[in-house]
């Protein structure tokens, strides 16, 4: 979650949820089309050794469609890299060891629609699909010889290691991607609740697929009736 709230872009839009939410919780109280309104938030891991990290505002209208504005931010590793690659190991100060893997970033700001099923008094599930704007990394290797530590003063003070069989140069890119998604959600309460989800994203960059787990908070169930 740290990396989320590093991304500047990432606070544009926690603050457009925080100022839309209100006035879709209010349009709920005169009865219009929007049924429930919460928000996301979960981590989970991803294709290709990676992670990630969700928060998003999920909307139900007429207890048959559902729209989603979510933010993913995730990790992972380039899906070119070098079936031969070998990372830079060694150890620090106090021999702590270390290995230098190559991990790239990825920023998913999505917006989806879909359809809303409901699967009990408590519980429903949405599928959805839209589209993306992509902030990613690719990486690009070339190989070079592996250097191992000599200096007699560094391997005195705990610093030792071999360099990577290939030199790594990252590069920032931007794509449109499309976005497939489809969330379990369960309200233990009237504002809380747990939930799980999946999601696929296709582009130019690298293409992830990833689950998580999220808390929920929001209008997700009526006040029951009294007898």
């Amino acid at each position: 979650m740290k990396k989320i709230l590093k991304n500047s872009a990432t606070y544009r839009i926690l603050i457009f949820l925080f100022l839309y939410s209100p006035f879709t919780v209010m349009a709920q109280k005169k009865e219009s089309p929007i049924k429930k309104v919460y928000l996301q938030a979960g981590a989970g891991g991803s294709t290709i050794h990676g992670d990630n990290a969700e928060i998003g505002l999920q909307t139900i209208i007429n207890n048959k469609w559902s729209a989603t504005i979510s933010y993913h931010g995730l990790t992972m590793k380039p899906k070119n890299l070098p079936s031969d690659y070998k990372p830079g190991t060694g150890t620090v100060l106090f021999f702590i060891p270390y290995s230098d893997e190559v991990i790239v970033n990825m920023d998913l700001f999505s917006l989806t629609a879909g359809k809303y099923f409901q699967t009990g008094k408590k519980s429903w599930i949405t599928t959805e699909a839209g589209l993306s704007i992509v902030n990613g990394q690719t990486a690009t290797f070339q190989p070079t010889a592996i250097v191992t530590t000599t200096d007699p003063l560094a391997l005195l003070f705990g610093y030792t290691g071999t360099t990577s069989n290939y030199n790594t140069t990252i590069e920032n890119k931007t794509s449109i991607g499309a976005m497939i998604r489809a969330d379990y959600n369960w309200a233990f309460s009237r504002f809380f609740g747990l939930g799980a989800g999946v999601f696929a994203n296709f582009n130019s960059i690298q293409s992830p697929v990833g689950f998580n787990l999220k808390l929920t908070m929001g209008m997700m169930r009526k006040k029951a009736k009294g007898k």
